[in-house]
């Protein structure tokens, strides 16, 4: 028979040894635990100046997802992911506002909200930055009070939505400001009257700000008051001097390089004939404005190839791509390629290879990217 003790079938005293230390143990190990939960929570929560997002951001693509009332349909978080392992750092997710109707009640518009946060959702998962930004042609055009509020409230909406989200997502006040006539009225719209672009500025950031969660210190890009970094000055200093997360967006060549022989977006074979020159002066334009009134800046909108006349074959597009893409490196600038869809078909969830025609032109656009992926950050 084995012996028992008082305690019972085996010696009570090293067990009661055993579970004290084990005990101290499972404290231990969770106080571990939580102060590196803590320290991943407090980095996440941490806000991001605008010289770190400036880094952040890198190189990536504009979008059209949000500019369909169906922009699901043609999406897959896979393309986030491919984008990611192709080497691109951020999206920029166009919102036509105009789709929906000035009611940010309706059931349109609500689903638009949830799909946005979706795609959001997945780009902080993956790595992307996203920055959203709005687009109403009618509205930029006709710019009357209404409009006004509107923007103000589509911005309050959108910003209540993603309040608690990372703060490596941006928000883009304008994508591009449109000119034209607003029926017979013309000279109102915002990219031709100042006082409006800074009102509308001043308010929606007011109104984001004031939408609680990480928004107060959230990255705000502004957008250039006519399109290009010369137009940037003509924002009120007002606006962004006592701000410290805000940035400022700028583009040229939206639709790329032309053969227009006195225009800034000139090129020709590989550019030393002017072409180089008007790349620098845009981009001077950017970096003059930043040291001058310390606000850094991103590219929003660029393509290599002319999307107008169809006059730069593909030696030429590459070449433009490849000085364009190593001037940006240089002066630390991240930009959006113009535009995701021409590189990868989002349904099939494939980047696209072969030829493709545009605008006369057979250009093969994979090739294009490879060549700008050699010389991107």
């Amino acid at each position: 028979m084995p012996k028992i003790s008082k305690g019972g079938p085996l010696s009570s005293k090293p067990y009661g040894v055993s579970a004290v230390l084990l005990a101290r143990y499972t404290v231990i190990l969770l106080a571990i635990a939580l102060f590196y939960l803590n320290l991943v929570v407090a980095e996440e929560s941490k806000p991001i100046s605008p010289k770190s997002y400036q880094k952040l951001i890198g190189p990536g693509f504009s979008t059209n997802w949000f500019k369909t009332e169906t922009p699901m349909k043609k999406y897959s978080e896979q393309n986030i992911k491919d984008v990611r392992d192709k080497g691109f750092k951020n999206l920029r997710l166009r919102c036509r506002a105009d789709l929906y109707s000035y009611n940010y009640t309706a059931t349109n518009f609500t689903w638009f909200l949830k799909n946005l946060t979706t795609v959001v959702d997945h780009c902080l998962k993956h790595k992307v930055i996203p920055i959203v930004s709005w687009i109403h042609h009618q509205a930029e055009v006709c710019a009357t009070q209404k409009d006004h509020d509107a923007y103000v409230a589509w911005w309050t909406a959108v910003a209540k939505e993603l309040k608690d989200r990372h703060f490596n997502l941006a928000f883009n006040l304008f994508t591009e400001l449109g000119e034209g006539e607003c029926g017979t009225t013309s000279n109102e719209s915002i990219r031709s009257r100042i006082d409006k672009y800074n009102k509308w500025t001043a308010d929606v950031v007011a109104a984001i700000r004031g939408t609680g969660g990480n928004n107060g210190q959230r990255i705000l890009i502004l957008g250039s008051p006519g399109k290009t970094a010369k137009d940037l000055k003509n924002i009120k200093s007002t606006i962004y001097s006592n701000d410290s997360y805000m940035m400022a967006e700028w583009h040229i060549y939206a639709s790329g390089p032309n053969k227009k022989k006195d225009g800034q977006k000139y090129w020709t074979g590989d550019g030393t004939t002017k072409g180089r020159e008007n790349v620098k002066n845009a981009i001077y334009e950017a970096t003059n404005f930043t040291k001058k009134y310390k606000l850094r800046t991103y590219l929003g909108a660029w393509m290599p190839q002319d999307n107008d006349g169809g006059k730069l074959n593909e030696n030429e597009v590459i070449s433009f791509a490849r000085f364009f893409v190593s001037e940006l490196r240089r002066i630390k600038i991240p930009w959006s390629l113009n535009v995701l869809d021409r590189y990868y078909d989002t349904k099939k969830k494939a980047w696209l290879t072969g030829k493709q025609k545009i605008k006369g032109q057979k250009l093969n656009m994979s090739r294009v990217l490879d060549n700008i992926r050699e010389v991107m950050p």
